[in-house]
């Protein structure tokens, strides 16, 4: 025979049993509502794991650290034409950057085209390597480089442009700057990115450097290296058939 007390135990029983869903279904709630007040920073963190071979994802990788390369190419466009307007108002710095770079270049203009090529790829893979890199000293130094390199191309491009118009400016600079300038600016790109990393890590936010180094370094090798190449075979061997027609 049940005793009142045993009643009430089952009636208890039963009423939690019938409460449960309800609760896992209020707390998954309170999960996704609360999920929703997450900082979508901390998503941004790392680039998609479905996107994450720099091999297959030529344009997922871009489409993730566009806004790094976009504010290379700004700083780098930025400092060409400040180079380009301000080369008149110091004549004396210019002539010293236009010595300082035909004293560096000028040899390399008398060897066979094969080692022009050589020459211009190996220059600009180790450039566009290093700026990659030095992006882990906080992204400075590869935005101080592309500003000097932006600058001293501006000064030269006028220099050049009063001698021989800027018709020839766009036609020695255009064939191979197509894929020689996007490809230093996504490795500038991905340098700025890592040191935005680390600067993060060392306000204590969440990061994964090391697997963003390996994805930089593999999309550096599987696509940057390889479009440089093709740029300094159009230097070396088509931009001077098109500026011999000038």
């Amino acid at each position: 025979m049940e005793t009142g007390e045993d009643s009430n135990l089952e009636e208890k029983r039963a009423g939690a049993q019938a409460e449960a869903p309800v609760t896992e279904m209020r707390n998954r709630r309170y999960s996704v509502e609360e999920n929703d007040f997450l900082p979508r920073s901390i998503e941004a963190e790392t680039w998609p794991e479905d996107k994450k071979d720099p091999k297959k994802g030529f344009t997922g990788y871009v489409r993730f650290i566009w806004p790094y390369v976009l504010f290379i190419a700004f700083v780098f466009f930025g400092s060409l034409v400040a180079g380009y307007i301000s080369a008149p108002d110091f004549p004396s710095m210019a002539d010293t950057l236009r010595e300082s770079f035909s004293s560096r270049f000028e040899p390399l203009l008398a060897m066979n085209p094969f080692y022009i090529m050589l020459a211009i790829f190996l220059n600009n893979a180790f450039v566009s390597l290093l700026f990659l890199m030095l992006g882990l000293a906080l992204g400075v130094l590869p935005v101080l480089f592309i500003a000097f390199n932006g600058y001293l191309v501006g000064v030269i491009a006028y220099l050049v442009a009063q001698e021989r118009g800027l018709l020839f400016i766009l036609l020695a600079l255009l064939p191979h700057g197509i894929l020689e300038l996007p490809m230093v600016f996504l490795a500038a790109g991905i340098g700025l990115r890592l040191g935005h990393q680390v600067f993060s890590a060392l306000i204590g936010r969440h990061t994964q450097i090391k697997r963003e180094i390996k994805d930089g370094l593999m999309f550096y090798f599987h696509w940057i290296l390889p479009l440089l190449f093709i740029a300094a075979v159009i230097e070396a061997f088509i931009t001077p058939l098109i500026l011999s027609f000038v």
